[in-house]
């Protein structure tokens, strides 16, 4: 039902109104992983792969698509289904489980906040050289400048950190890493 509005409150409820706002509260956070930055990865994602088991040592291989962390609640289990879909209707060979010989293909998710831009965008496949992730500075070490940095971060990126393993039984005979770029800058902490 309606409710009456004293004649005082009515310019404010126009303007309001005439503002696009609902309410005069503030307005719900961005979501940390828009799902255009998912799309993006996914197909990112495919792509990487289908290069990558073109190319020796992950040649003729078929592929398994794991996470790293099972039974765990976040984006990684989703752009890991996604990821075995995009594959399966290119053709391409995916399996359950490594049987003997496989590409292991690997999905962590991670966060980072940081004190400026960092120039990265949704999708973005980046090359990780030397176990030298390209974005992340040095290492905190206290519980509490971990909380003043977050304090002082105005950006944040998030991100699936993809391993690609060719495996023979139980030895690796190949690795790569990569990083593939979900969400970047103030997309998280942003309010509108």
């Amino acid at each position: 039902m309606a409710k009456n509005l004293p004649l005082w409150q009515v310019p404010i409820a126009l303007a309001a109104l005439s503002a696009g706002c609902a309410t005069f509260g503030d307005a719900p956070p961005r979501p940390a992983h828009p799902v255009e930055g998912v799309r993006k990865v996914v197909d990112s994602l495919a792509s990487e792969i289908r290069t990558r088991t073109a190319e020796e040592p992950f040649r003729g291989l078929p592929i398994v698509v794991r996470t790293a962390s099972p039974g765990t609640p976040g984006i990684e289990p989703f752009v890991a289904e996604l990821v075995r879909t995009r594959l399966v209707d290119a053709g391409v060979a995916v399996e359950a489980a490594c049987a003997a010989r496989c590409t292991e293909i690997t999905l962590q998710e991670f966060a980072i906040d940081t004190a400026k831009p960092t120039g990265l965008t949704a999708g973005q496949i980046l090359t990780v050289a030397g176990g030298a992730v390209p974005f992340v500075g040095g290492l905190i070490r206290t519980f509490g400048e971990q909380e003043k940095e977050r304090e002082r971060a105005a950006n944040r990126a998030t991100g699936v950190f993809v391993t690609f393993a060719a495996r023979d039984g139980v030895r690796y005979t190949a690795r790569s890493h990569v990083v593939a770029i979900i969400s970047a800058d103030d997309v998280a902490l942003e309010k509108q």
